[in-house]
This record gives structure tokens, C-alpha cells and sequence, in this order.
């Protein structure tokens, strides 16, 4: 399954799930890149198996939490957090024998696994998510029917606002002209859009007040953050990573983070959540649909598909060299 996948997504670190979704009595499944897995918190750490019992098979994600072990539900054989069988009820010994387990980090309040034998350095995340002088909250959707690499450049596409979400991020037929400025190299890529207005569109003009700038960031291989940014100093940050699910079904893991200020954090969060719904849907249903009538053509790479290239160069693991660019166009 997983030599379907570019490089550097299948032997990458993606996220399963939050720290605050694992409970103490029952583990937790979780899917990635369509291998199931199963997952708990044991005394002393965070374990990820593959969710099958090496006695008969049963999922371990049906199983349950037993002094710091996973109990197979179906003979109650207890594995620890690295995996080894520690108890068979009823029986004097135990085999020598370990349920699969995967490597696992605990980064940003996520529980981050790679289906590797032997992951890479686990990536750089965007500094807002480790950031404790901001209010930020992590809002974690459903998978949907969407490629990993279409949610990540959806996300950094500056050109679709006007046609897919008119009035809501952009206002249709008041084009202006924005600079921006491309980097790209080895350690992901940028884009910096400088537009110094008020934007009359919904979301903008209520959240932002007058735009200095907004930044497009790749964090590779399947991050992508959102920053915007006003003339007074505040800023909104949306960096979303993208867990590939299954082939055509990914799951966002979206962190919000912006200034703490007198408005308190949980109006705040409410706000984003409200504002960015019907956003959020219109994406899905585009995302589902360019999904449903992929075909074996590829895409074309357009004037304004600014980190488009950087994605594709990170995700298959190609040379990306330093490169800056600076272009304008009309948002």
C-alpha cells in the first residue's frame, strides 16, 4: 500500500489523532495511508500498533486499556507500549511474540506516526503551534473524499477565492493588483503576497480590518500554512496538516493561532469556526468532485499556481533548490 504513495508522504510523519482523544480505558483507531491502526496511552507513553492481534487477528482498537497494557478483545492477550505480549490469561507463560508497533512522536498536542521502518528526522512544524504567548486551538475534521496533495494546495491557492467562495473571501470584480514574492528551496516554500487594503469581502473585512500582507507556507511534505496579517500588527494563523487517510480521503488537522487580546479565546475560537464553515464546505465539495473525475492526465501548472511546483518537488522527494521569484497578479 504504502509504495503507492510519493516518497516522502509514505515514509513521512503524519498526524492520527490529538493527545486529548486518547482515553484511558479504550484504545483509539486510527487509519493512515489505509493501514488500520490502533492507539493508547499507556503510564509512560503514547503507543501506535497495527491494528491485529498477532494470536488470531482480532482488531486491537476493539480491545481495551488494562493497567497500562492493550487487552485483545478477543482472548484478553495484554501487549505493553512497545508491543510486547506481557500476559495471556489463564496460561503459566507467555509467548515470545509482539504486536506490530510504529514508531511514534508526541508534537503540538498530536499523536504523529510514520509507516517507515526507518522514518526520517521528524519535520519542522510552523512555530504558531508551539507558541504559548497566543490563543490557539486545533480544530480537527472528519476525513473526506479529497487526494492529500489537493487538500494541501487548495489550501495555499490564492487563484480559486473568487469563483468558489465569492463574498466570503474575496469580493468577485474588484481585482487588484497584489506583489508577491515565491521562495522555494529544501526546506519548503513561500509566498508572500503584499496588499496593503481593506478587503470588503465578509470574512476579511470582519476578522482582519485593513491587510498589510497574507503568507502562503509549505511545510513539507503535507503542511500548509495561512497567515494573515493586518496594518496594526495582528495576525491569524491557519496552518492545517493533511493525514492521508486512504487513497482519495484525507483528514485535516487545522491550528489556529492569532494574538491573545480582550476578546476571550473561546468567542474567538466560536467566530473563526462559524465564519470558516461555509468555506470549509464549499472546499470539500470541490475537493470531492476534482477527486471523482480524476483521470491519468496530471494537472497543468498555472501562472498563478505559485507553490504548486515546491509541493509536488517535497512530496516525491525531488530536488527543490533555492529559488526566489517575484511575480504580480490580480486577487
Amino acid at each position: 500500500m504504502v509504495a503507492e504513495w510519493p516518497k516522502a508522504i509514505a515514509e513521512g510523519w503524519h498526524p492520527v489523532a490529538t493527545l486529548d482523544e486518547l482515553g484511558d480505558k479504550r484504545p483509539l483507531a486510527a487509519t493512515i495511508m489505509g493501514q488500520r491502526l490502533a492507539l493508547f496511552r499507556s503510564d509512560d507513553a503514547v503507543a501506535v500498533f497495527r491494528d491485529r492481534c498477532p494470536h488470531r487477528g482480532a482488531p486491537l482498537s476493539e480491545g481495551r486499556i488494562e493497567n497500562g497494557a492493550i487487552a485483545c478483545p478477543y482472548h484478553g492477550w495484554r501487549f505493553n507500549s512497545e508491543g510486547r505480549c506481557i500476559e495471556v490469561p489463564g496460561a503459566k507463560t507467555c509467548p515470545n511474540v509482539s504486536a506490530s508497533s510504529l514508531p511514534v512522536k508526541v508534537e503540538a498536542g498530536l499523536v504523529w506516526t510514520s509507516l517507515a521502518h526507518a522514518p526520517p528526522p521528524f519535520p519542522q512544524l510552523p512555530p504558531e503551534m508551539h507558541d504559548t504567548s497566543l490563543d490557539p486551538f486545533w480544530w480537527v475534521l472528519e476525513p473526506s473524499k479529497a487526494g492529500v496533495l489537493d487538500a494541501l494546495e487548495n489550501h495555499l491557492d490564492p487563484a480559486h477565492p473568487h469563483y468558489l467562495h465569492p463574498w466570503l473571501v474575496r469580493s468577485p470584480g474588484k481585482r487588484r493588483r497584489v506583489d508577491v514574492e515565491i521562495r522555494s528551496g529544501p526546506w519548503g516554500g513561500e509566498a508572500l503576497y503584499t496588499e496593503e487594503r481593506r478587503n470588503t469581502a465578509l470574512l476579511p473585512a470582519l476578522l482582519e480590518g485593513r491587510r498589510a500582507r497574507s503568507i502562503g507556507r509549505l511545510w513539507p511534505p503535507t503542511i500548509g500554512e495561512v497567515r494573515l496579517e493586518n496594518t496594526k500588527g495582528d495576525f491569524l494563523s491557519i496552518a492545517v496538516a493533511f493525514s492521508p487517510v486512504d487513497v482519495g480521503l484525507t483528514r485535516p488537522f487545522a491550528h489556529f493561532a492569532s494574538k491573545k487580546g480582550f476578546i476571550p479565546g473561546f468567542i474567538k475560537r466560536a467566530a473563526l469556526k462559524a465564519f470558516h464553515w461555509p468555506i470549509l464546505q464549499q472546499d470539500r465539495r470541490m475537493l470531492a468532485l476534482q477527486e471523482e473525475n480524476r483521470g491519468a492526465d496530471g494537472y497543468e501548472i498555472g501562472p498563478l499556481d505559485v507553490l504548486a511546483r515546491a509541493i509536488w518537488a517535497h512530496a516525491h522527494g525531488r530536488d527543490c533548490p533555492d529559488r526566489t521569484e517575484r511575480i504580480e497578479m490580480e486577487l
